[in-house]
């Protein structure tokens, strides 16, 4: 027996049913910077050559003192202007040099970290869709968001403004330093002076915004969590009257983040003081020091001026330094978040690759579930309780149940979407993971054309597998005239569907993704009296000849299957055939004669569009997707 997708995943932080915090990881600093290390060391020629060409156009910039300081001397020593002017060329070409290389260099470096930062950003993409949807849910979709919107912005804007600046700046200091050493390096140690206040001032910086800036990244994620959660449950909010209770909420944490941003300001604002004074003491100290060693003889008047015009050009390159410092650890605090949600994800996706993406194995496998509990975060209950019971091979089970029974949550849990508090769920499957896929009853349209919305299931998949997998479950609607796989389905400017037509498709790319294990959570819930027959029809093509499990809201749904499952709060009340159930005259079948009652079977038929049929839009824009998220693949 083998784990199925639902079993825990040892190198992966995930949300669990504990209430532990369920925040996605954040990478340590160590971690951080072996992962920029190795993704700089995927472009080593590109990175040498790039140095290269800054480290030249530093050196050409760097000459500007000493020959200032020679024409200093050739003024002072009256040598003439055929000098003058040899210093003055010289002057002007390194001048042009330095601006030539440097711009070159800085293209370079720019481009070279973009096609950095473009395979981090697709990498993050790739690690957050693969990530186990409930460590997903559990963190809180605004989390994610933030990560790969914000967190990826800050990355990019110091990556491309901030970063070439600094290392041009690097390599003055250090040119600089040497200038001032082959000067004299009386003069190099005294423009040490300023070091101890630049490494306390940094210190003390690097120290506190870390915290600082990583508070305020998760205080973000917190507020868009609230405003998020509001817009989804606008009309429960509005119905309950609790509008204000949630401006509260929200007012409370926008305080709590606008507080901390403030400690941030607050932080910069002495960072910058320090080094204010720094760079002040530095000049003082290379001012004075040239002073005593020109009135003995020591050095010459050109060498003092181009000792202090060297430490004067220290005062950008340390400024842009350590001020880029700010820039520099809200980039990495985004970094440390985009590689934590780098390393969470499954080692080559096997947790949640694609369906269709994988070999089916050679047959479906049998499922068990044994002794599995599971409760909900801040739950009074829990949603299951030791519930087992087993999934033959090949055949289809029916969950069935009062609303809040459990039936959904188990549903979940067998397609790997969340993990059992207690108890494992298992199968006899010879590979490693069982490619289970989930349908629910949220159906989504989303915006493409009818082709990209099938090839979600299996991407490689021909126009003609795409057709046949149409015409298979029934929708040969989806095939008429005027509408085709490049038809545009969805948007400002597609074809908008009713909502048993979008589950119709849900239907279809389930058998376009053939998977061993198939769990369909109420997959015909927004069918009427006209398209129920046929949903029903393709419901029974998708569920042959694979483990299915359904959570049925019809119970002629359930008398089809091979197996019912009747949960009662969140524990298994009964199972059997539906003639068993039937016979044993238990609580399965007193929910059967109320359901086929006649009171019951007319409250149920009420009209609804047929399948295809579009809802006719006669003002502006069209209608919203029906659902709130797309068929869960696992």
């Amino acid at each position: 027996m083998t784990p199925t997708a639902s079993a825990p995943d040892s190198t992966t932080a995930t949300a669990t049913a504990s209430g532990a915090d369920h925040r996605l990881p954040v990478a340590t600093p160590r971690r951080t910077r072996q992962e920029v290390v190795r993704r700089l060391g995927q472009h080593r020629r590109r990175l040498t050559t790039t140095l290269g060409v800054l480290l030249a156009g530093t050196a050409s910039a760097l000459t500007t003192p000493p020959l200032l300081g020679a024409i200093v001397d050739t003024v002072v020593d009256g040598a003439g202007t055929s000098r003058l002017a040899a210093l003055g060329a010289a002057l002007v070409s390194a001048s042009l040099v330095s601006a030539a290389l440097g711009y070159l260099g800085g293209r370079m470096l720019v481009a070279l970290v973009q096609d950095v930062l473009a395979g981090l950003r697709e990498d993050v993409f790739d690690a957050a869709v693969r990530l186990p949807p409930d460590t997903l849910e559990a963190s809180g979709s605004s989390d994610v968001v933030s990560r790969v919107t914000g967190d990826v912005e800050a990355v990019s804007e110091a990556a491309s403004g901030v970063l070439p600046d600094i290392t041009g700046a690097a390599l003055t200091i250090v040119l600089t330093v040497a200038g001032l050493a082959v000067l004299d390096p009386r003069l190099a140690v005294a423009g040490l002076v300023c070091v101890p206040l630049h490494w306390y001032a940094t210190r003390r910086f690097l120290a506190r915004s870390h915290h600082v800036y990583g508070d305020i990244r998760q205080l973000e994620s917190t507020r868009g969590q609230t405003v998020i959660e509001a817009v989804r449950g606008a009309e429960t909010i509005r119905a309950y009257r609790a509008q204000h209770t949630h401006l509260t909420e929200l007012a409370e944490r926008s305080e709590r983040a606008v507080d901390r941003q403030r400690d941030g300001v607050r932080l910069r604002n002495s960072f910058f003081g320090w080094l204010n004074t720094a760079e002040f003491i530095g000049l003082a100290a290379v001012l004075a020091t040239g002073y005593v060693l020109l009135g003995q003889g020591a050095i010459t008047l050109g060498t003092a001026t181009a000792a202090a015009l060297y430490f004067h050009r220290l005062f950008d390159p340390i400024g842009v330094l350590l001020t880029s410092l700010d820039d520099i650890q809200r980039a990495t605090v985004g970094l440390a978040r985009l590689v934590g949600v780098t390393d969470l994800a499954p080692p080559g996706g096997a947790a949640s690759a694609p369906a269709g993406g994988a070999p089916r194995p050679a047959q479906p496998p049998a499922v068990a579930v044994t002794g599995v509990s599971y409760a909900y975060d801040g739950a009074a209950r829990e949603a299951l309780r030791n519930v087992t019971l087993s999934i033959p091979r090949g055949r289809t089970v029916a969950l069935v149940g009062a609303s809040g029974s459990g039936k959904s949550t188990l549903a979940r849990l067998v397609a790997g979407v969340g993990r059992p508090g207690r108890g494992r769920i298992t199968a006899d499957t010879g590979a490693e993971q069982i490619a289970g896929y989930l349908v629910t009853q949220e159906v989504h349209l989303f915006g493409g054309t009818l082709a990209d919305n099938l090839r979600l299931a299996k991407p490689a998949a021909t126009d003609a597998e795409l057709v046949a997998a149409l015409r298979e479950t029934g929708a040969d609607w989806a095939l008429e005239p005027g509408r085709g796989l490049d038809a545009v389905l969805g948007g400002p400017d597609g074809a908008p569907l009713d909502d048993g037509s979008v589950q119709h498709l849900a239907l279809a790319r389930a058998l376009l993704a053939d998977p061993p294990l198939l769990v369909l959570d109420e997959p015909t819930a927004e069918s009427g009296p006209a398209s129920r027959a046929v949903l029903g029809a393709a419901l029974e093509r998708v569920t042959r000849d694979r483990t299915s499990v359904i959570v049925a809201h019809r119970l002629e749904q359930a008398r089809e299957c091979d197996h019912i499952v009747l949960l009662k709060d969140g524990e298994v009340a009964e199972e059997g055939t539906h003639r068993a159930l039937l016979a044993a005259a238990g609580e399965y079948a007193a929910l059967w004669r109320a359901y086929t009652s006649p009171a019951s079977q007319t409250s149920r038929e009420r009209p609804t569009p047929e399948l295809g049929a579009l809802r006719i839009q006669t003002n502006a824009a069209p209608a919203p997707s029906a659902g709130a998220q797309a068929d869960k693949e696992h």
